[in-house]
């Protein structure tokens, strides 16, 4: 049974302006994950802590913000739950787990959750459904709940989570046959078309950046070596300066006067390294001999030392590189 703690319904939308996430009762919380962008995502933790979230469930499959709170924000408790978005049954041991988690949580009475997949479409608005019920709430009123703190919540896994407290409570056939029918007239009346959200939403997301990082003459081999030596790698590239437009997953492309030798992922935000430099950890995924292209005159005189690293790519750069 999860802590009575998760309480009743509170007024939404008034705890967060900029974290992806929104308040269903005084202590439990429903969202997406941080942005990809760094400078948002460190402002979006310290709002969240700033509202006294003290424990963080991350249910997606595919990525973790785990690294970023533990540098961030380390005094959140961080619980990685793996589920996959796909349309699947959720079994219900996956609820049990999760709900043992926060009921253990929310046994402190200063203790503050939020649990978030990707967009707080489906994964996390169906979790947070089975946490309601444990706590005692209706199907009906726990549903309203989520739509109205969270107006994208699909809750696609809601049958899932029904099933699986349904079981926890020993519930009679008829019992179930009732919840059932009225999650069904619940769906019907409140429906929404998750392509569609999934798709608005995109729609507000900004493409990921590309960047130039110059190398020194030694550090192709070093870094070709790495790649051979262990695959796909993280490593930490000297830098000059932190960009405020650097995100997760933006793509590199490293330089040298002979052309273009290699790409990688940023997976982290740039940290400061001694003596008197920045490191921006990158995932290597290719490097090649050099391929000369012909550069426009800004990047070419980057390249020459004009400027510093990480350069940042314009969509006209990119443009001519493409297609040169």
């Amino acid at each position: 049974m999860v802590a009575s703690g998760t309480g009743q319904p509170v007024r939404p939308h008034l705890e967060f302006s900029l974290a992806n996430a929104d308040f269903i009762t005084g202590r439990l919380a429903v969202g997406g994950d941080l942005s990809p962008n760094f400078k948002v995502a460190r402002r979006q933790l310290e709002e969240l802590l700033a509202a006294g979230i003290t424990h963080i469930a991350d249910l997606r499959e595919e990525w973790s913000d785990e690294p970023l709170v533990k540098t961030w924000a380390p005094g959140i408790s961080y619980l990685h739950y793996r589920v996959a978005d796909a349309g699947q049954v959720i079994d219900g041991t996956w609820f049990s787990g999760l709900a043992d988690w926060v009921d253990a949580a929310l046994a402190d009475p200063r203790a503050k959750v939020l649990v978030h997949c990707h967009m707080g479409v489906n994964r996390a608005p169906s979790a947070v459904l089975a946490l309601l019920l444990d706590s005692g709430m209706g199907l009906r009123q726990a549903l309203d709940a989520i739509r109205s703190a969270r107006p994208i919540a699909v809750i696609d896994y809601a049958g899932s989570a029904l099933e699986w407290h349904l079981a926890r409570t020993g519930a009679d056939p008829g019992a179930r046959r009732n919840a059932r029918r009225m999650l069904a007239r619940w769906r019907k009346a409140n429906h929404l078309d998750a392509g569609e959200v999934i798709r608005a939403i995109r729609d507000t997301e900004n493409p990921g950046n590309r960047w130039f990082v110059r190398l020194g003459p030694d550090d192709p081999g070093a870094l070709a070596g790495i790649l051979a030596a262990d695959g796909d790698v993280a490593v930490g590239l000297s830098v000059e300066e932190s960009p405020e437009e650097l995100s997760q997953l933006d793509e590199v492309l490293f330089l040298t006067a002979a052309g273009l030798v290699g790409r990688a992922l940023v997976v982290g935000p740039i940290q400061p390294a001694e003596p008197h430099s920045l490191l921006l950890p990158v995932l290597v995924t290719d490097m090649f001999p050099a391929v000369p292209i012909v550069l426009p005159a800004a990047v070419a005189d980057w390249l020459a030392g004009a400027g510093p690293n990480p350069r940042l790519l314009t969509e006209d750069e990119y443009r001519v590189l493409t297609y040169a």
